[in-house]
C-alpha cells in the first residue's frame, strides 16, 4: 500500500469512528435511559479521538479546533496554502 492509500484509509477510519459518533448521538438524545448505548456513546467518542489524534500525528489537523501537530508545525503548515487534503 502505497503512502496515499495509507492517508485514505486511515481517513475513512477517521470518518467511521465519527459517524459511529453521529449515530449514537442521535440514538441516545431520544433514548436518554439506555445505559449500554451511553456507554457505546462514550466509547465510541473516545476511538474517534484516537483515530483523529493518530491521524492528525502524521497528516496534520484535521479541523481549526485542532492543535497542529509537532509534524505540521514543522513542515511550515497553513490552513490558506496547498495542499488541501482532497488535493493529495
Amino acid at each position: 500500500m502505497n503512502a496515499f492509500e495509507e492517508e485514505r484509509q486511515m481517513m475513512k477510519l477517521v470518518q467511521e469512528a465519527d459517524f459511529v459518533v453521529v449515530e449514537l448521538t442521535l440514538y441516545t438524545n431520544t433514548h436518554p435511559n439506555d445505559q449500554e448505548a451511553l456507554a457505546q456513546w462514550r466509547e465510541a467518542i473516545k476511538e474517534a479521538a484516537r483515530l483523529r489524534r493518530q491521524y492528525e500525528s502524521r497528516y496534520g489537523p484535521l479541523s481549526l479546533h485542532s492543535i497542529p501537530s509537532e509534524q505540521a508545525i514543522e513542515a511550515g503548515w497553513r490552513w490558506n496554502q496547498p495542499p488541501w487534503p482532497w488535493q493529495k
